[in-house]
């Protein structure tokens, strides 16, 4: 499993949350932590980071790696 480090500069509320949560979970992957004031997240997953970042763009967020 790889652990992957997010920016999301437009997550802002505990709704973005839950979709990046549910979105991340139906790829296998875990969320390890998540923080809306830094709009960072890590991420345990099997996936490669471009399949990661797709599942998350699906879910209405745009992602970069840290």
């Amino acid at each position: 499993m790889a652990e992957f480090k997010l920016k999301i500069p437009d997550m802002s509320c505990e709704h973005c949350e839950k979709r990046i949560r549910e979105a991340v979970s139906k790829a296998g992957g875990r969320v390890k932590s998540l923080d809306l004031k830094s709009k960072e997240v890590v991420v345990d997953i099997e996936a490669e980071a471009d399949k990661l970042l797709y599942v998350i763009g699906e879910a209405g967020h745009n992602a970069g790696l840290i």
